[in-house]
Formats: structure tokens, C-alpha cells, sequence
């Protein structure tokens, strides 16, 4: 198949170069007939421009005639050359389009023998690959068998190996009987134990808490005795008056600010309990060693003060 399609080929290119010769020849001769008639053109052109020339002397009136007469023959000869041109043009684009299809033919035959020899190529490798299939398929099968002869042995080691499993899970299950039934009991204790530290931790918790309510009051108390005694109040105010601040301290007591939360009602009276705050600074505080909790809340504090003992 790859020998007729190489001598096909070769026909083929022979076509092509016979048929681009005539093309050729037959250029050339259209040329040569051209530049012939040409020259009759010209000659016939100049002896009747003589015999105008001649005529004018005898024949005045005839001039007219005879230009327009000279006017036509020369739009016909351009119109000629023209035509001529377009002609000689349509040759050359003819001409090209037969070398493109020569080229083409060409192309096509490189093509056809590129695809012969690739045909050919895969012919081989299809060849090959079924060589290799087979090969490969021979040697599956024997793998095949190898591995079902291995199969039924891990099978029977395997139905072995579960059958010593079974009995260790029995043994393993009593085991963990006994040890669920330890577990429990341990369960049990460290529960107790867990409720016992539980109210141990409630307790401790609430004593805390009391311990740091007693403290706070107790400083709370010392904090307006500080201030009471520091404080001026112009005779005659009456002592129902309250006014509620909110003092902020730091750690070692001294005043940072003071606001009136609630004022008193009389603005005299609300400026002496700022006057008297600042000017008893630094104010009694518990150290962080005594009540951590205290020493903190009590940085930042309400107070109702009044002229009440």
C-alpha cells in the first residue's frame, strides 16, 4: 500500500512540472504576438500621420477632420494598451495561481508521503503492541494463578488466625469484666471524694466571700470616719442632707477622682464632701495580703455621706 501511494506521488509531481511548462510556453508566445501587433500599430500610425500632414497643404478645411480623426486613433490606442495591460495582468495573477496550485500539489504529495510513512509507523507499533498484549496477558494469567494459590493459603492462615482471636476475646471479655467491675468501684469513690471537695470548696468559697463582705465594711466605715473628719459643714445645714459619691483610689489609697452621684440637693453642700475627700487623701484601704478581692472593689467605691454620727 505504501509503494503504490509513493508511486502515485510521483506521477503526480511529473503532471505538475509538465503542466507548468505548457503554461509557461504558452505565456510566451501571447507575449511575442502582442509586441508584433504593436509595431504594426505604430507603423500604420506614422504614415497616416504623413498623409495628414500632406493633405493639410492642400486641403485647409480637413484639419479639423483629420485631429479628431488623429484624436480617436489615439483614445484607441490607449484604450488598447489598456486592454492590453488588463490582459497582460490576468496572465501574470493566472500565471501565479497555476505555480500556487504547482506548489500545492506539491505540499499535498509531501503530505501524502509523510502521512504514508506515519500509517506505516502506527502499522508497526499496532503490531508491536499486540505482541506486547499477548506477552502481557501470559504473564498476567500466571500471576493470576500465583496469586490464587496464595489467596487460599492467607485463607486458611487467616480462618486460623481468627479462631485464636475468638478465644483471646473471650478471655479478653472476662478480663474486662472483672476490670469494669474494679473501675466502677474506683467511679464511685472518686465521685464521693469529688462532691466532698465540691462543698469543701463551697464553703471555703462563702467563708471568702464573707470575709471580704466584713473587711470592705469595716474599711468602708474607716474611709467616712477619714472623710467626716476632714470635713467642714457651715453651721445651720440641715442633717437630713445626703449626697452619694463614687471615689476612685489607687493602690495605696490616695484620691484620683470624686463625683457626685446622687447630689444632696445643695451645691455647698456637695462641693465640702469633694473639699473634704481630696483633703483627707491618702484613705484607709486593706493591703492585697490582707483581702485581694477588698483591696481591689474598694479602689473604686460608693458612698452615702451625711451629717449623721
Amino acid at each position: 500500500m505504501s509503494e503504490r501511494r509513493r508511486k502515485a506521488g510521483s506521477v503526480n509531481r511529473t503532471v505538475a512540472w509538465v503542466a507548468a511548462g505548457l503554461l509557461h510556453a504558452l505565456i510566451l508566445a501571447v507575449l511575442l504576438v502582442n509586441f508584433a501587433s504593436d509595431h504594426e500599430s505604430v507603423d500604420a500610425f506614422e504614415a497616416e500621420k504623413v498623409d495628414t500632414v500632406k493633405a493639410s497643404v492642400i486641403d485647409e478645411s480637413d484639419v479639423k477632420d483629420q485631429q479628431q480623426k488623429l484624436q480617436e486613433i489615439e483614445r484607441q490606442k490607449q484604450a488598447e494598451k489598456r486592454r492590453e495591460q488588463k490582459r497582460l495582468e490576468d496572465l501574470k495573477r493566472k500565471k501565479a495561481q497555476e505555480e500556487k496550485k504547482i506548489r500545492d500539489l506539491e505540499k499535498k504529495q509531501i503530505e501524502e508521503e509523510k502521512k504514508a510513512k506515519q500509517l506505516e509507523a502506527e502499522r508497526k507499533a499496532i503490531a508491536l503492541k499486540k505482541k506486547k498484549d499477548l506477552e502481557k496477558a501470559e504473564k498476567e494469567e500466571a500471576e493470576r494463578k500465583k496469586r490464587e494459590q496464595e489467596r487460599k493459603k492467607k485463607e486458611r492462615l487467616e480462618q486460623e488466625r481468627i479462631e485464636k482471636l475468638e478465644a483471646d476475646r473471650k478471655r479478653i471479655e472476662e478480663e474486662n469484666e472483672t476490670l469494669k467491675q474494679a473501675q466502677r468501684v474506683r467511679e464511685l469513690l472518686a465521685q464521693e471524694e469529688a462532691e466532698r471537695q465540691a462543698r469543701l470548696q463551697q464553703e471555703a468559697d462563702r467563708r471568702a466571700k464573707e470575709r471580704t463582705a466584713s473587711i470592705m465594711s469595716i474599711y468602708a466605715d474607716r474611709i467616712k470616719k477619714a472623710i467626716k473628719a476632714a470635713w467642714r459643714v457651715d453651721p445651720g445645714t440641715e442633717r437630713w442632707r445626703v449626697a452619694k459619691v463614687n471615689i476612685k483610689l489607687t493602690p495605696l489609697g490616695e484620691v484620683e477622682s470624686v463625683r457626685i452621684v446622687n447630689s444632696s440637693g445643695l451645691p455647698a453642700f456637695d462641693k465640702s464632701v469633694e473639699t473634704a475627700i481630696y483633703k483627707a487623701s491618702p484613705l484607709p484601704l486593706p493591703s492585697a495580703d490582707e483581702d485581694s478581692t477588698a483591696h481591689r472593689e474598694l479602689q473604686n467605691i460608693n458612698l452615702n455621706i451625711d451629717l449623721k454620727n
